[in-house]
């Protein structure tokens, strides 16, 4: 009686679909992976596959809709925002929170909704999630729910475009066209560790993870998910120490939030000073998911040392990232400081 995915059911399901024989509907090609993958199996050799099937069919199609599931559709899709670079085609992933078999299922809805966005005359040419009603961007995506039809959210930036009666697009937040031709990267070095932090937590164990993944080689990042705006204890000052030996070891550590909206302000408190001393860098305020897919991606490229991957993490490449000039003022900040950040926005 467990859910798990079936062969053939997909196309079989989309056969009996009424909807795309409408003549305002694209022609779909479909295409099935086998084996089927639940989403919690799927990691970078399966997103790599993803990208070179549509490098190989790039020029055949308008737009591409990757069907998959929702635990780790955040993860897989921001990947490919990274794997894709010069992307000058829609690529939507979907999925659905009730099974497709169910006849209440959210399935139909969603994917109507994707062959659209893919194959629009003015098309959104960026790698995106389309659930429910809303277009987000994929390296801004989080899933948020798992009892609800709602199951995606974008924390720090709107949706580039909602569903209702009409199609309503947020056109200052979609990235403008491609420069180039597309680049296909599929090296992903994922020798990482993402750590959350609770209060009054061992930092002996984090020195030994530090040590052996030095030791080894299997450890290039870490990981920081910190407290409010990028804060940690700074009175233990053994902490401190192990995250200055983490980055003496040639280990990139980043900073992020524990919350859901906001961002990293390093520079902000005292105990963000102490992490910046130790070497530590802000992600400013990226999801967990385009931390890990960005580091990834930087560190597979095999052309970038440490201290250039750590530049580059509040750098905007795919739309992933607010830049720092143009993060809220932090709190308690002076009248010109609000003043001279308001309306600023980039991408």
């Amino acid at each position: 009686g467990a859910l798990s995915p079936v062969p053939g059911a997909l196309t079989d399901f989309m056969s009996s679909m009424l909807e795309l024989t409408n003549v305002k509907m694209p022609e779909v090609v479909v295409h099935e992976y086998s084996p089927l993958l639940d989403s919690s199996d799927m990691g970078p050799p399966d997103w790599q596959v993803i990208a070179r099937d549509i490098k190989a069919n790039y020029l055949y199609f308008d737009g591409f809709v990757i069907l998959m599931g929702t635990d780790t559709m955040a993860y897989a899709a921001t990947a490919l925002s990274f794997m894709l670079e010069n992307l000058g085609k829609p690529v939507v992933f979907t999925g659905s929170q009730v099974p497709i078999a169910e006849p209440h299922s959210d399935a139909r809805q969603n994917l109507i909704m994707s062959l659209i966005f893919a194959a629009r005359e003015v098309p959104i040419c960026e790698v995106t999630i389309f659930f429910h009603d809303r277009l987000i961007r994929a390296c801004r995506a989080q899933k948020v729910n798992a009892g609800e039809l709602h199951a995606f959210e974008s924390p720090n930036i709107p949706p580039l475009a909602t569903t209702g009666i009409a199609i309503k697009e947020n056109d200052h937040l979609i990235l403008p066209p491609a420069r180039g031709v597309l680049r296909v990267h599929t090296r992903m070095d994922t020798r990482l560790l993402a750590l959350r932090l609770v209060p009054g937590f061992d930092d002996q164990i984090l020195r030994h993870t530090i040590q052996a993944g030095a030791e080894s080689g299997s450890l290039r990042a870490l990981v920081l998910q910190l407290y409010g705006t990028g804060n940690a204890p700074a009175v233990k000052e053994d902490f401190i120490n192990c995250l200055k030996t983490a980055t003496d070891l040639g280990i990139l550590v980043v900073a992020s939030t524990q919350c859901h909206r906001g961002s990293v302000m390093m520079g902000h408190y005292a105990t963000g000073k102490a992490l910046e001393r130790a070497g530590v860098v802000s992600s400013n305020d990226m999801t967990l998911e385009a931390i890990s897919c960005k580091i990834a991606y930087l560190m597979g490229r095999g052309d970038l040392t440490k201290d250039e991957i750590g530049d580059l993490m509040c750098v905007s490449m795919r739309g992933e990232v607010t830049h720092t000039d143009a993060l809220p003022p932090p709190p308690f900040s002076s009248t010109f400081q609000r003043a001279s950040r308001q309306g600023r926005y980039y991408y």
